[in-house]
């Protein structure tokens, strides 16, 4: 499914969403900041710990 999603021509927020509601097992309406902010809680340490094992791949540098 990933691969579909990469070649689906979306934009990066849509297929983000895709990649979100997937993997909470709801629907784009069912979406609330308390479910995105979970998401990314539990994506953070993965990417601290190793940034390919991490969904998102951003460059942080310029966060800091």
């Amino acid at each position: 499914e990933a691969g579909l999603v990469e070649i689906s021509g979306l934009s990066t927020h849509e297929r983000f969403l895709c990649r979100l509601t997937n993997k909470k097992g709801c629907t784009i309406e069912e979406l609330n900041a308390g479910r995105i902010c979970d998401w990314f809680l539990k994506d953070k340490p993965k990417r601290e710990q190793d940034l390919g094992s991490a969904v998102l791949q951003w460059d942080d540098s310029t966060m800091r």
